[in-house]
């Protein structure tokens, strides 16, 4: 059954070649397919039912750093090296992974990088692989989003992107999200949920901001994971994005009459 599901993709999409690289300047070959039995699926997939198709792919290039002043916005398979202009540039927004190590956190997290516009995502040694498995299905497809730097520290991150506002997100002591002011080019700092941010990240940190937990709620729940944290923080990056940094203030009381 599985042979015969290969065979009819590859008939239907045409790809019967050997998967060679183009040689000469000449095309690619397409795409080599291969009938695999059961047993040696389970073995390529790390799922405990593999799926009816899976696809090898060489992991990308390992961008420098550098490549973080030229990420602004720019287009969707657009070169690291391409040069932006000062109002995009303006708008970057880094997201930098510290420490999480929980891969489905990690993935949770860059898949609202790319859903609320971030630039790029940096991850400190030691975090979650950002390519491992895992990240790669809680992302869901989010990987080829936006430019990665894994095994980054934070004072070469912001080396490349001062000046930056770098924001540290804190479960308590901090400027509540709501009132805080949220400027462009900043640096989000999102660490994992047990041990926060690190020592070194929270003598970069300009401003702690806190999403504070519903009236009653301590008792059950004392703070949350570090890719819902993260998202709602991108969220609201996101919506204040092209209108005031400042905190929405209190709307005017109806008139009477």
């Amino acid at each position: 059954m599985r042979e015969e599901r290969a065979l009819e993709l590859s008939g239907s999409l045409g790809l019967s070649g050997t998967g060679e690289a183009a040689t000469g300047g000449g095309p690619a070959s397409p795409p080599a397919i291969y009938p695999v039995a059961q047993h040696v699926a389970k073995k390529i997939s790390t799922l405990e039912t593999p799926p009816d198709v899976m696809a090898v792919f060489p992991l990308p290039e390992r961008g420098a750093l550098a490549g973080l002043a030229n990420a602004g916005r720019a287009p969707a398979g657009a070169p690291l090296s391409a040069g932006v202009s000062s109002s995009t540039a303006a708008e970057t927004l880094v997201v930098y992974a510290d420490g999480i190590g929980d891969p489905g956190n990690m993935g949770t997290l860059l898949r609202a990088a790319v859903a609320f516009g971030a630039t790029a995502l940096a991850a400190a040694p030691g975090s979650a692989d950002l390519y491992g498995p895992k990240t790669v299905r809680a992302g869901m497809g989010a990987v080829f989003g936006l430019p990665l730097f894994p095994d980054a520290r934070l004072a070469d991150v912001l080396a490349t992107v001062s000046p930056a506002e770098v924001y540290g997100l804190a479960a308590h002591d901090g400027v509540p999200l709501a009132a805080a002011r949220l400027r462009r080019p900043a640096v989000l700092v999102v660490g994992a949920e047990r041990p926060g941010l690190s020592r070194e990240t929270l003598a970069a940190v300009t401003q702690l901001v806190t999403i504070p937990l519903a009236p009653g709620q301590h008792d059950g729940v004392e703070s949350l994971n570090a890719g819902v944290a993260g998202a709602i923080a991108l969220y609201e990056f996101s919506r204040r994005s092209g209108a005031s940094d400042d905190p929405p203030g209190p709307r005017p009381a109806p008139q009477e009459g």
